[in-house]
């Protein structure tokens, strides 16, 4: 017979597997099955297999489109990995006693949903919003900025809201380094940025 504890984690492994299951594995084979399947205006979609769908991805608005999409995912990522990387490091270099005080307001943005959180950047970044509202009082600006509906609004967005998925897990990789490497590495005659 197995321990309590055993069959408490085979339970809870259990039931995490069937949520994972019902509710991102089984909708994400729902979609890829629906995406071979004909476009209809009364039913939205009919049984008829198809790979038109995917044939169209070679239309160069299509291909512009999904290559474009693809840039603001890495330069995001970049982003992401430039500042995540930093502040995962510095924040793992921490007194103990600082470290939650730094991980709190890293881990706050998880309690609000994603939609909520770009609706706020919108309503700070729009042509009367507060940014640009600021930089008319200072005289910075003389005519509202164009900052939404752009590249770089987008990509500013996805670091938003992806740099906590950046940072946590670097943070917990580099707290687990062993300062005995840091310091080999010193002595081999690599730099602190080395």
């Amino acid at each position: 017979m197995k321990p309590p504890r055993k069959r408490f984690q085979n339970i809870i492994i259990t039931i995490i597997v069937a949520w994972l299951m019902l509710f991102v594995f089984i909708p994400n084979l729902m979609i890829i099955g629906t995406s071979f399947l004909t476009r209809d205006d009364a039913n939205l979609i009919t049984m008829v297999f198809t790979l038109e769908n995917y044939t169209r991805l070679s239309d160069p608005l299509y291909a512009s489109v999904l290559l474009h999409s693809l840039n603001m995912a890495v330069i995001a990522t970049l982003c992401c990995l430039l500042i995540g990387y930093h502040f995962a490091f510095i924040l793992a270099r921490m007194p103990e006693k600082i470290r939650p005080l730094l991980l709190f307001p890293l881990i706050v943005p998880f309690w609000t949903n994603s939609l909520i959180r770009i609706y706020g950047l919108k309503i700070f970044r729009s042509t009367r919003g507060y940014l640009n509202e600021f930089l008319l009082w200072t005289g910075i600006i003389d005519d509202p900025l164009r900052i939404m509906y752009t590249s770089q609004a987008v990509v500013l967005g996805l670091v938003y809201i992806l740099l906590p998925f950046m940072v946590l897990p670097l943070y917990s990789s580099i707290e687990k380094l062993d300062n005995a490497y840091l310091e080999a590495a010193r002595d081999l005659g690599a730099n602190k940025w080395q």
